[in-house]
């Protein structure tokens, strides 16, 4: 259950739940959108590491797997009684992509990176690590939500500190005279919103 604490998570973070409910009516765009616009690069990152696509053909697989999960959903086949959304989703990736791959010649599988012209197929069997990488995934797309949350909930110098400390690598000197505050203050930021990420995980693992 979400506390009482975290309500803020549930009234500016679209919910699974409304994506869900909304992708009922094959008319919702607004939702159709959001739904994509969320699962889509986390599909598409699954399927350039688990397989080693480059980033079109990734982009085209993305596009299989949502209509397929749509055209699921719509049956009636998703049962929330019976696993999460992310495992529903995580099936329906892996083996959407796996038939992709196996439809297409071998010559036009290429791994990204790979001159040598390896295709995709080899990586297939590694089924186990697959389901590491979509939940590594998963964890990857709740946390930049934690942090978006809390660029909200935050004043923007706070924020100022803690993303030049964490990802633009400066010292606490640089970034307290940066923004004219002390080292102390610096570190005191960056620790309030690790703590506050900290504490969104899991509501927002509830409601994602």
């Amino acid at each position: 259950m979400v506390s009482g604490e975290d309500h803020s998570i549930l009234r500016s973070t679209v919910t699974s739940t409304y994506l869900l409910e909304g992708l009922r009516k094959p008319d919702n765009r607004t939702v159709w959108r959001e739904f994509t616009d969320r699962y889509r690069p986390m599909i598409m990152n699954y399927a350039r590491r688990s397989f080693g696509l480059h980033p079109h053909d990734a982009e085209d697989a993305a596009q299989v797997v949502l209509e397929a999960f749509c055209r699921a959903y719509c049956r009636g086949d998703y049962n929330r009684e019976k696993g999460r959304l992310r495992t529903w989703l995580f099936t329906i990736a892996h083996n959407q992509i796996v038939n992709l791959l196996r439809k297409r010649p071998r010559r036009e599988v290429q791994a990204a990176g790979d001159t040598s012209r390896t295709d995709a197929f080899a990586r297939i069997s590694a089924e186990d690590r697959t389901e590491d990488i979509w939940e590594e995934e998963w964890r990857r797309n709740v946390l930049t939500a934690c942090l978006e949350e809390a660029r909200r909930q935050f004043d923007s110098r706070t924020i100022r500190a803690f993303d030049a400390l964490t990802t633009q690598g400066l010292s606490a000197r640089q970034v307290a005279e940066e923004l004219g505050m002390t080292t102390n203050a610096v570190y005191l930021a960056k620790h309030r919103v690790l703590k506050r990420i900290r504490e969104m995980v899991s509501p927002m693992e509830e409601v994602w």
